[in-house]
């Protein structure tokens, strides 16, 4: 029954993806101009070689036939070819994307160890010292644009030196010792990972406390208190317990809000993502790139939707017919 949900979930995810890479395609050949535009602009480049390309890639064809192109060379697993980075986009964005997916699980992480636990707590001790400052500390947080936040910080480790402010290792990285190594690394994803994580722990956390509430003040755990249970237990094992259904849907769409604002983070952050690639694409009008980070950037979020739906189904198996 679970292989049946995961094939019918990347069925689903097929034309998910061909819609995302059409509608990619369609506003870049709207947007008129081109990668070969520029190029012909290089005078180290030849007309004979940009013919080569457009002739190789099919875009000296009507555009039914460039798209068709495409799309059958992705069936055999090509990406196409980034005329900016002058290499094929496979390597291109596997060069990146490992970057991105390292930041997004360290984000994760760390919005989900700070709201479970302290929305938890604020919903069991709502008058509480830590309910209430995790509750101002919340509103501050989400009010905070991640941008104007991921500047504030890079000024500050500009001016104290405490953190790197770009890029993702150190220049003498490969000098350096295992350990080494992994603290810079862990230096250079503070700044990006708390720009990140914050404004969404301080969301989620609003989320945990208002649900674990409701659940806290339900029949069940009422029930629960007369037959003289310690606070903590009802709190932990009957009022969360109950409430981890609607928390297990927002992981996955959380993915995707991830995603999103890694890429704008990326960029401001010199962070060597796929963000950074994306918006380079685009400005150089690298149509391959720009299509391939699109369908990419789709699968991770559809990725995330089916870890979160066969989590809800090891709860509650009930749940399987409704997700066929």
């Amino acid at each position: 029954m679970i292989l049946k949900i995961i094939v019918h979930r990347l069925l689903w995810a097929v034309p998910i993806l061909i819609g995302m890479s059409l509608l990619s395609f369609i506003l870049m050949k709207a947007s008129g101009g081109g990668i070969f535009e520029q190029m012909k602009l290089d005078p180290m480049t030849s007309k004979q070689l940009i013919h080569q390309y457009e002739h190789k890639y099919g875009l000296d064809k009507p555009l039914y036939a460039q798209y068709g192109k495409w799309l059958f060379n992705l069936c055999k697993g090509d990406l196409g070819y980034s005329f900016y980075f002058k290499a094929p986009v496979k390597e291109v964005i596997a060069l990146r994307i490992k970057n991105t997916i390292l930041l997004s699980f360290i984000c994760i992480i760390i919005i989900w160890a700070l709201a479970l636990p302290l929305g938890t707590i604020s919903a069991g001790r709502q008058n509480s010292i830590i309910a209430k400052s995790s509750s101002i500390l919340s509103y501050i947080t989400m009010c905070l644009p991640s941008f104007f936040l991921a500047f504030l910080l890079l000024a500050f480790a500009a001016h104290t030196g405490l953190l790197p402010t770009g890029s993702m290792v150190s220049i003498s990285h490969n000098y350096m010792g295992p350990m080494e190594k992994f603290i810079d690394v862990l230096k250079h994803l503070a700044i990006p990972a708390f720009v990140i994580s914050i404004p969404s722990a301080g969301a989620l956390y609003r989320i945990v406390r208002s649900n674990v509430s409701k659940a806290n003040s339900a029949p069940f755990s009422i029930n629960a208190r007369t037959r003289a249970l310690p606070e903590e237990i009802v709190l932990t094992d009957y009022a969360l317990k109950n409430s981890i259904q609607p928390l297990i849907v927002i992981f996955g769409y959380q993915i995707a809000d991830i995603l999103s604002g890694a890429a704008l983070v990326e960029i401001v952050c010199n962070w060597p993502g796929l963000g950074s690639i994306m918006l380079t694409a685009v400005q150089a009008q690298d149509m391959h790139l720009v299509m391939a980070s699109m369908m990419i950037s789709g699968a991770m979020l559809i990725f995330g939707n089916l870890i979160s739906d066969l989590l809800l189904l090891a709860l509650d198996p009930r749940l399987r017919e409704g997700m066929l």
